[in-house]
């Protein structure tokens, strides 16, 4: 297995606390190989992860062959469009990373993108508009919190 940082994907100790078919989720933008991580803690935690879209194919191939059990999207949209996906975790270029969990809020979803959050501060303050807005969680992953193996 290779161990560099776009493929490493560290696990936790598996602690459901919802039920199968409880909490659903959706993977998208596959930039950075934290979202492995991220998909391993939701899936530990209980979650299901039922679709996975990013306009790479390659990238997708990738993801899938992880996680066979994934759904490819056709689009952002059909994974927005899911009134059962909860949760959208993303690992975005992180410039794009504010505007792609505006629009996650908007459609009704909590947002779970990889660190850093936001590279502008005027970011911070529009995505505390949209969650004001809409109820919805942006969280956002620090593997060192919940992945280090030390």
């Amino acid at each position: 297995m290779s161990l560099t940082g776009h493929d490493y994907a560290p696990k936790g100790q598996p602690k459901p606390v919802c039920k199968p078919g409880e909490f659903i989720f959706a993977a998208v933008a596959l930039d950075h190989g934290h979202i492995y991580g991220q998909c391993n803690g939701l899936i530990e935690a209980g979650g299901e992860l039922r679709w996975v879209f990013d306009p790479d194919p390659g990238k997708v191939e990738a993801f899938h062959k992880k996680f066979p059990k994934v759904q490819i999207a056709r689009s952002l949209a059909e994974v927005l469009d899911d009134p059962a996906v909860r949760l959208v975790a993303a690992a975005a270029v992180p410039s794009e990373r504010a505007a792609l969990g505006i629009n996650v809020m908007r459609a009704g979803k909590n947002y779970f993108t990889d660190k850093a959050p936001f590279t502008e501060l005027a970011q911070l303050s529009k995505a505390r508009a949209v969650v004001a807005e809409t109820g919805c969680k942006y969280m956002v992953y620090y593997s060192e919190r919940l992945h280090v193996e030390c």
